[in-house]
């Protein structure tokens, strides 16, 4: 973890800003804010879907930001950060999505202010990030379940919210077919069998502070890997019950392993996504840390 002083003068901020995640009311709160703050004149880059924030937040580095505050889920989050990565330009958030998991990871708050506040508090944590098929990813990686219940979810989780997510994971739960898969983790063979999911984390915790990987840390340079293999409503309720009572290692129905190079080949090509969002199919996933690569806007004490 590398931890930077209080700047002696206050950073040069850009904001990227999802119109179809940030709602009027925080727009104005958090104009407010900046303003208050000495960053009205902050450049304000609007973006109509999460994939643009990449471009629109190298543009805010071009215009000289120290850092970027993105304004949306984490499909917006996860674009920016692939643009900062291997940079000092450190990345603020304020989550409007519906799952914010990279947000909650780090306990970051949600109030306008309170996120303008922590830009100018000055505490930053540099953390690792993944890589998949050449595409930078800050939480989690997965084929299978997960991304088919994404997928599932993606129309209704803006009416529904959390409950879309719910409703998709029951429907999976059910009719998921098990496919085959090998898992190489650092060149050895983790896995080889049938499957109904793989999952491939930098940070370990899912909504509602449940932990998919009790162990992850973004400050390791190692990515977490855990292949499912449950089928049917009552094995994946068992597993979920496991990972709520944080009994993850001691469940039938899912093998974890932890690694900084891994190897996913399926045995057709399947859905697989990136930090929640979906990215199309592919037959095989390579995957990689790269260690102390994104550099966090966080409270002070930063979360371990």
């Amino acid at each position: 973890m590398t931890s930077h002083e209080n700047p002696a003068a206050p950073p040069h901020v850009g904001v990227v800003a999802n119109t179809d995640k940030l709602r009027g009311r925080d727009v104005k709160r958090l104009r407010a804010a900046l303003h208050d703050a000495g960053y009205g004149n902050a450049p304000w880059i609007e973006i109509a879907k999460g994939s643009e924030a990449k471009k629109a937040a190298r543009k805010a580095v071009r215009a000289g930001a120290e850092v970027v505050l993105v304004c949306g889920g984490d499909g917006s989050v996860r674009a920016a950060a692939e643009a900062l990565v291997d940079g000092d330009v450190a990345l603020a958030v304020l989550p409007a999505g519906t799952a914010n998991l990279f947000a909650g990871a780090f306990d970051l708050p949600s109030d306008p202010k309170e996120v303008v506040d922590l830009i100018r508090a000055g505490g930053r944590r540099t953390i690792d990030t993944g890589e998949c098929n050449g595409q930078t990813f800050a939480v989690m990686a997965g084929a299978g379940f997960d991304a088919a219940m994404i997928d599932s979810a993606d129309d209704q989780k803006e009416r529904l919210g959390t409950i879309a997510y719910v409703r998709a994971g029951v429907h999976e739960a059910r009719t998921r077919e098990v496919f085959e898969a090998r898992v190489a983790i650092d060149g050895s063979t983790f896995f080889e069998g049938p499957a109904t999911c793989v999952l491939v984390g930098n940070i370990g915790t899912l909504k509602g502070g449940v932990q998919a990987f009790p162990d992850a840390s973004v400050t390791d340079g190692l990515l977490d890997v855990a292949v499912v293999t449950a089928a049917g409503m009552r094995e994946w309720a068992a597993l979920m019950l496991d990972a709520v009572r944080h009994r993850q290692r001691a469940t039938a129905h899912a093998q974890l392993g932890r690694g900084a190079d891994i190897v996913v080949e399926l045995d057709r090509k399947h859905r697989y996504e990136l930090d929640g969002g979906m990215k199309g199919r592919a037959k095989r996933l390579r995957l990689s840390a790269h260690p102390h690569s994104l550099v966090v806007c966080t409270p002070t004490p930063a979360p371990t």
